[in-house]
């Protein structure tokens, strides 16, 4: 005959099977979530941190591109929003770029740079307005760099 008994938190548990609750009183973690309600979060997330930040730099995880233009935001005393995907979510991740767009297009390559919310484009961009001597003024335009 089983017995049920309540701990600390008020869950019924069986006397004879596992519990939640280890021999310390702690609980053990959840579970992680599902791929579903991680691929819900990352639809909104994105297009909320480059409304939310002055600049961020959407990119692949370990692509050298994408380190080169942090590298050159860093050297003009720029700390920006790096968002990292995975190589497997870049298609998926540059549709929901191009959403943020609203219809004027999107990036089709990472690394996708933008700069008050508004896309600049990728490291080809990035470098040729800071040759042109464009991108110190856009940043200090976005509130990025003050000097």
């Amino acid at each position: 005959m089983r017995r049920t008994t309540s701990h600390r938190n008020f869950f019924p548990t069986n006397s004879g099977g596992s519990s939640a609750i280890s021999a310390s009183g702690s609980s053990e973690s959840p579970p992680p979530p599902d791929d579903e309600s991680t691929k819900k979060v990352r639809k909104t997330g994105i297009a909320k941190v480059v409304a939310e930040n002055s600049i961020v730099i959407v990119a692949v995880l370990g692509c050298f591109m994408c380190v080169t233009v942090n590298g050159l935001m860093q050297k003009l005393g720029v700390n920006p929003k790096i968002v990292e995907v995975k190589e497997a979510e870049k298609t998926a991740t540059l549709v929901q770029l191009a959403k943020i767009e609203d219809g004027s297009g999107g990036p089709w390559e990472l690394p996708a740079v933008y700069i008050g919310g508004k896309l600049l484009g990728g490291v080809d961009k990035v470098m040729e307005t800071h040759l042109n001597g464009e991108f110190v003024p856009m940043l200090r335009a976005a509130g990025a760099i003050w000097l």
